[in-house]
């Protein structure tokens, strides 16, 4: 008898009591996996700043529109057939959702290994055209030759790693990244401070954890237990899926794409206005700025394929209540992420260096301009995830672009004309603003047509 009701609570995921059960449920294994994986990526810049000072640090931040421009392409399938593999659950359509797994774990290979050795192939000209100098192009070189394959196996982990959420495992998904992150922590002082490894020392226990946590999917997978496996039958091409996967994605890849845009003119901008110091600052307050981003990026994750679900079941009034229960929780994150950049800014750079003053000072100067809006984040974020789960994918892909194309790229490229320095580092504060009454109004639309009230709820649930 108890074998029977395990069994029906692994066919239905996402029944539960209440709307805040579930999104507990399934978001907070999510916020302690991105805040995870947001610390994972910060750990080497922490031990690369310490040993190598602001040119070590400018020269990672000069890669970073590297690793956005591989997680676009995990994006594109990994989020998108996530959410069609979401919603063909809510539709009882099992064996359709297998299939979808199948084929984005096949399509993600495709991408990722072949970015990997493109990149490879032209690693020279690829870091002149980034803005690497004199300073910090040795360290980029070292850095990439090593962190490459890594960057293919995450791209493919991230991408199926969402599928071991949706199908009502969180928890495992969020071990996940704790694996990876725990790696490379622990090996990253071994490798630079013990081995004397350098750069490439961190750029190897970056890999490590990426390896294990690649490992740790596939066997997940591959388990004869699993209820949906990685099995050569549903991994053969059915481009109608692949096609339906990639446009839901459009919006999430064109984002990645966008972001990888916004940090190559921010860079270059931080280099012509503050040269390497510019970029090392900017570089410390993107990574604080990405750990109180990733608890709404966390959120949107778990709030996403219950939203999904719902809506595959007809069940909209549930979808609209679990949207917005995660803005009033994204909201509070935001809040207390924006409160804690301002007032303690200067302890937070000296995290990555205690010695060099000048940088401490222009870094607590970045870190508060460009954290000092993060609450309004939420409203973006979340609202990008809401589209992408009703499978909107023209919606979700504006207000994705808002922050990123509509307003940013254009910011930096203007305010520095009157303010210099000072137009660069303000200027994703000032996109904040604007995409959050983008996405305010674009929900508000969409609630009235499905006669929802965006404010207040007539019924509890």
């Amino acid at each position: 008898m108890r074998k029977k009701k395990k069994t029906s609570s692994n066919k239905n995921p996402f029944k539960g009591r209440t709307i805040s059960s579930l999104l507990i449920k399934f978001s907070a294994p999510a916020v302690a996996g991105m805040f995870v994986s947001a610390l994972y990526n910060i750990i080497s810049r922490v031990y690369v700043g310490r040993e190598f000072g602001a040119d070590g640090i400018a020269s990672i931040t000069l890669l970073f529109p590297m690793g956005f421009f591989f997680l676009a392409f995990s994006v594109l399938i990994g989020v998108g057939a996530n959410a069609l593999f979401s919603i063909r659950l809510g539709e009882k359509k099992e064996e359709e959702a297998r299939t979808i797994l199948g084929n984005a774990f096949v399509v993600l290979s495709i991408l990722s290994l072949g970015l990997m050795t493109i990149v490879y192939l032209f690693l020279e000209p690829i870091l002149s055209f980034l803005g690497a100098n004199e300073y910090t192009v040795t360290y980029a070189t070292q850095y990439m030759q090593v962190v490459l394959p890594g960057y293919a196996l995450f791209n493919i982990g991230a991408g199926m790693n969402n599928f071991i959420r949706s199908s009502g495992h969180p928890k495992t998904a969020m071990a996940t990244q704790f694996i990876g992150a725990f790696l490379n922590l622990t090996v990253a002082p071994l490798t630079i401070f013990v081995l004397g490894w350098g750069m490439r020392g961190a750029a190897a226990a970056t890999v490590s954890g990426q390896v294990v946590s690649f490992v740790w999917i596939l066997l997940f997978f591959c388990n004869k237990k699993s209820q949906f496996p990685l099995r050569f039958k549903y991994m053969r091409l059915k481009w109608n899926i692949v096609y339906e996967s990639a446009l839901i994605g459009l919006s999430q890849a064109i984002f990645q794409l966008a972001s990888s845009v916004l940090n190559f003119l921010l860079n270059h901008a931080l280099l012509k206005y503050g040269g390497n110091l510019a970029v090392s600052a900017m570089g410390i307050a993107v990574s604080a700025n990405a750990i109180f981003l990733m608890p709404l990026l966390g959120l949107s994750q778990g709030a996403q394929p219950l939203i999904g679900y719902n809506y595959g079941a007809r069940k909209f009034a549930l979808a609209f209540q679990t949207l917005k229960m995660a803005l009033r929780w994204g909201v509070l994150v935001g809040f207390i992420g924006a409160t804690i950049a301002l007032c303690f800014a200067p302890y937070i750079v000296w995290i990555f260096n205690n010695k060099d003053q000048a940088l401490i000072s222009m870094g607590a100067y970045a870190v508060r301009a460009l954290n000092v809006f993060t609450a309004f984040a939420a409203l973006q974020i979340l609202g990008t995830s809401f589209f992408q789960a009703i499978n909107k994918p023209f919606l979700a892909a504006v207000l994705s672009l808002s922050r990123q194309v509509l307003f940013l790229i254009p910011l930096i490229l203007i305010l520095p004309l009157f303010w210099g320095l000072d137009g660069v580092f303000f200027a994703p504060a000032i996109a904040d603003i604007l995409a959050c009454t983008l996405a305010f109004f674009m929900l508000k639309k969409h609630f009235a047509k499905y006669k929802q009230n965006f404010f207040f709820s007539k019924k509890k649930f």
